[in-house]
């Protein structure tokens, strides 16, 4: 939960324009493997390249992703800034304190989740940051790993906290047996989401837990606020997911979907930063930030349509 940037870019609809340094073109869905249409959203990283990126809808199944998008060797430097706050631990802003108030909070919920499902076990955290969660889980018994490709977050979490966190999932020992595979805000950053799902599949113990929270692009705030949503988030997040989206690639992968959940502590922290892209000030973000996600969250509790972000809990069914 809440891995977005303190001061992040404004998204506008403008044309296609901006030169990039290395960008590939996918020539087929992601999730589908549909051939892909163009681009048709245009959105701009106003908060560390000033580059202009562009949404494909696939005409197939509907998915949505940042097409094209920076190649992996050059994705990297789109995290390298201290605005990173899954990154980092600074607490100077008011946004910052709101974020490490919200982050402390979502710590609380996500172990109590954690426990309710699997009491003890091996435990692994895809996209670890700097390792708050594995932490927690370590000091209540579990026997965790993490993976963290940004190098400076997983010094401070190894660092900090005496953690194993390994660079990538292809460097786990295959005999692992996991059970419980967590991806807090991840699976939007990953550039194969199928083929990092195929890959948990295989570590993880039968009937294991796996838990995915993702930004839900149905919901009422990414409506409201359109291209100035901070939950886009291009380039970094390459996925833009619906339910239909994750349900659909959890049974592909073979699992079976035990719940979707909503996840009522985002809407005003994402409405807050959404609010600051429209050219407030910090104080009048907060305020009309909180309002709109607590608008958002009434929204989806007297109606059908989702939260800001979407928590489902999967269990591996396959042997």
């Amino acid at each position: 939960m809440f891995t977005f940037l303190r001061h992040r870019h404004q998204h506008q609809f403008i044309p296609f324009h901006v030169e990039h340094t290395t960008l590939e073109a996918l020539s087929n869905c992601p999730a589908c493997a549909a051939p892909t249409a163009p681009g048709s959203i245009n959105l701009i990283d106003h908060s560390i390249s000033k580059e202009s990126f562009t949404l494909c809808d696939c005409s197939s199944c509907g998915f949505r992703f940042t097409n094209p998008r920076p190649t992996p060797s050059e994705i990297g430097r789109y995290y390298e800034s201290d605005l990173y706050i899954s990154h980092t631990n600074a607490s100077t802003s008011l946004l910052d304190r709101v974020y490490q108030w919200a982050r402390t909070w979502a710590l609380y919920r996500k172990s109590r989740l954690i426990e309710s499902l699997e009491p003890s076990g091996q435990l692994l955290d895809i996209g670890c940051g700097t390792g708050e969660f594995l932490s927690t889980m370590k000091r209540k018994g579990y026997l965790v790993q993490g993976v963290e490709p940004n190098p400076s977050a997983r010094e401070k979490a190894t660092t900090n906290h005496s953690l194993t966190v390994h660079p990538s999932l292809g460097q786990i020992e295959p005999f692992e047996q996991f059970r419980i595979v967590t991806l807090w805000h991840v699976l939007e950053h990953l550039p194969d989401p199928t083929a990092t799902l195929k890959q948990v599949f295989a570590l993880m113990a039968p009937r294991g837990v796996l838990v995915i929270a993702v930004p839900d692009r149905e919901s009422w705030d990414a409506a409201y606020y359109a291209s100035n949503w901070a939950a886009w988030d291009v380039p970094r997040h390459l996925s833009h997911f619906r339910r239909k989206d994750v349900r659909t690639l959890l049974e592909k992968q073979g699992f079976e979907l035990v719940s979707a959940e909503r996840m009522w502590l985002d809407a005003p922290y994402v409405s807050i930063l959404s609010e600051k892209y429209q050219g407030r000030s910090s104080s009048a973000a907060l305020m009309f930030g909180i309002v709109s996600g607590i608008r958002s969250n009434l929204t989806s509790l007297f109606s059908s349509r989702p939260s800001s972000s979407t928590l489902f809990v999967a269990r591996k069914t396959k042997p």
